[in-house]
């Protein structure tokens, strides 16, 4: 039986820049972006798991963290179709030096190694990249 997932990301913003994971979807043969973030566990809001979640993935503890709004998500994923309801959150680093990195090296549970890079909201803008969940750009 498919379920929906209750998912918490992240946004970090420097300037004119966002902060976005790197993803692959081999069954559409397509790059994208997505913010930091996972899950939420039982028992757990969606600020502690997206504080978690960015902790687990680049090593990082953030502050100020903030809800912009949620998300509804249906997408299809190496060919499985998913539902997730995103919960999307702003904040910043505690740690100043995250701001300095170009590129970090993430992390998921499973092991998985992945891209996080801060990449030009104009690039964004002119659609030459693709960004989910869809409406996240409508939230900033």
């Amino acid at each position: 039986m498919q379920s929906i997932r209750a998912k918490s990301v992240c946004v970090f913003r420097q300037g004119e820049h966002l902060l976005l994971a790197e993803g692959f979807d081999p069954g559409k043969n397509e790059h994208y972006l997505m913010p930091v973030g996972g899950g939420i566990h039982f028992g757990e809001t969606s600020a502690t798991a997206a504080k978690r979640e960015v902790l687990e993935e680049i090593g990082a503890e953030v502050q100020g963290i903030e809800l912009l709004g949620v998300l509804e998500n249906l997408f299809v994923f190496d060919g499985t179709p998913g539902h997730e309801i995103v919960f999307i959150h702003e904040a910043r680093f505690v740690d100043p030096r995250f701001y300095a990195a170009t590129e970090l090296e993430g992390v998921e549970t499973s092991g998985h190694r992945f891209a996080v890079r801060w990449v030009s909201l104009q690039l964004i803008r002119d659609k030459r990249l693709n960004v989910y969940p869809q409406g996240l750009l409508d939230l900033l």
